[in-house]
């Protein structure tokens, strides 16, 4: 089989794929964003076919209270090629609105799977993201229901209780249906962590780029950056970072004045602001696609033909001053724009605002903080990126006695197991240079599996980043193509040996 679609639609929403992501650089990027969608002219959106919804489930706001309110849980589905005995891909669209990846039920390597196994394909949205409301707002009271355990139920409720209207036969309950999830990035962890703790309604499970094992202080999402990035941009970048930590940890505030206004940011008070703001092309690294490379293109093309640190922070001086540009407003200073250090600052104190909704999640349980490297690891992110520029951003944006001191990602590793997790009829999908992979089971870090008991598939896709197996374009490498091919085939082999076997029947009912 191969997944020869057109895909327009997907790579025009190529975006959405890379950077609902946490990446670094967010604080400045998410602002750029957000001028750009103003300054855009509206029009109509392309909307998926009707027949395939949204559609809109009945859902408990809180699954583990007496209380019986529920919100109004969206979702698309596609039934065209549903013939009974059919599976059901259920897809959760994680951190971000769905909107966008709606047209995964007519346009992905999910609905191709759908299709090849004469099943269906769901995309739901996650709760707190685009419509799913289950409060009118971002604030700390609306937001305790927003962690991992409501999220899996949400998805378990979908298995259980779900009548798809536009389906005109009865769907048989799981796991006589057989369901498979599949995730990318943290919906990635989501579709492995309901095979651990849904075997009974979980058949199987495609978790792509999942990094699965929390971490607090994660300097080493920048490693796959500084490994495979292009050689003299990482040289250049790490020219830049030595010469800007030399002067920020001086005690001379006038260096670090001088040094500020190279990259047009003289009067940003805070060096911690000052360093976050220097990362923001390194995210540039994650939205990389397989036909487009924006951290060559944008970023690395400014120091060709340049050979000293003097030119090289020039070079990345200007750039940073054309990123400020696109994110602050004309009658605001870069102070006003970029500090994360005022408590009566809009971002905090407005509760509408849907960037609130991760940042709850990482604040209170994934943490994923992403830093300078210590001093005996070489680094190209100033080390006054820390976690304390993250971990103070919780308290005031939710209030000191709503969020914990430290986010509970021990107790998430614990619970989940993390690296070692080890689960049956699971396909794993890395990226070999996905910054998120040095926190998934294919991490070179994780433990070796290969004497595992498991009857689980492993997979990196070659000088690929964040799930590029998402992408069915022509764009894509053979070895993605190949990949994709042996999700289809291994997921036919697993269904076959259940229907075949009654040993195998009773194992998937546990």
């Amino acid at each position: 089989m191969r997944f020869h679609l057109s895909l327009l639609l997907a790579l025009g929403v190529s975006h959405l794929v890379s950077a609902a992501f946490y990446t670094p650089g967010s604080h400045i990027r998410q602002k750029i964003q957000i001028n750009q969608a103003s300054s855009q002219v509206k029009t109509e959106d392309e909307k998926v076919p009707e027949k395939y919804g949204p559609y809109f489930f009945d859902q408990p706001i809180d699954h583990f209270s007496l209380n019986t309110s529920t919100f109004k849980h969206r979702y698309w589905a596609n039934t065209d090629h549903y013939k009974t005995g059919g599976p059901v891909i259920l897809y959760n669209a994680g951190e971000t609105p769905a909107d966008g990846r709606s047209f995964y039920v007519i346009n992905s390597t999910m609905a191709e799977l759908a299709k090849q196994l004469e099943g269906i394909i769901i995309v739901m949205e996650h709760r707190f993201y685009g419509s799913s409301m289950p409060a009118p707002d971002f604030s700390a009271k609306s937001l305790q229901t927003l962690n991992t355990e409501q999220a899996l139920e949400d998805i378990a409720s979908f298995i259980t209780d779900l009548k798809l209207p536009n389906l005109n036969v009865e769907l048989p309950p799981a796991p006589e249906t057989k369901y498979i999830v599949y995730g990318g990035s943290y919906s990635g962890n989501l579709a492995a962590w309901m095979r651990l703790k849904y075997p009974h309604l979980v058949f199987a499970a495609v978790p792509s780029s999942a990094p699965v094992q929390m971490s607090y202080n994660y300097y080493q999402y920048f490693d796959p950056i500084r490994k495979y990035g292009p050689k003299h941009c990482i040289q250049a970048i790490r020219s830049v970072v030595l010469f800007v930590d030399h002067i920020l940890f001086s005690p001379f505030d006038h260096h670090k004045v001088n040094l500020k206004r190279k990259f047009g940011a003289e009067d940003l008070q805070h060096d911690d602001d000052f360093a976050e703001l220097l990362s923001y092309p390194l995210g540039l690294w994650q939205e990389m696609t397989p036909a487009s490379n924006p951290f060559e293109e944008e970023f690395c093309s400014i120091f060709e033909g340049l050979s000293n640190v003097h030119e090289y922070v020039n070079a990345y001086g200007n750039f940073t001053k054309n990123i400020i540009k696109k994110a602050c407003d004309e009658d605001e200073t870069v102070n006003e724009c970029m500090d994360t250090h005022d408590p009566r600052s809009k971002m905090y104190q407005d509760v509408t605002s849907e960037s609130r909704a991760w940042l709850w999640q990482v604040c209170t349980e994934y943490a994923y903080w992403q830093t300078g490297s210590p001093i005996w690891h070489s680094t190209i992110v100033s080390r006054k990126l820390n976690t304390a520029w993250f971990e103070r951003q919780c308290p005031l944006m939710f209030g000191e006695h709503e969020v914990p001191k430290r986010p509970i990602w021990r107790e998430i590793n614990r619970e989940y197991e993390g690296w070692y997790t080890s689960l049956d009829r699971v396909f794993w999908i890395d990226g070999e240079w996905d910054p998120w992979r040095t926190l998934s089971v294919q991490s070179d870090d994780a433990p070796d599996r290969s004497e595992w008991k498991e009857d689980a598939r492993y997979v990196v896709l070659p000088e690929a980043v964040h799930h590029w197996d998402f992408f069915v374009s022509d764009t894509v490498s053979d070895f993605i193509k190949n990949t994709q091919d042996q999700v289809l085939e291994t997921l036919k082999q697993w269904i076959n040996e259940t229907n075949t076997s009654p040993a195998m029947k009773y194992q998937s009912n546990i």
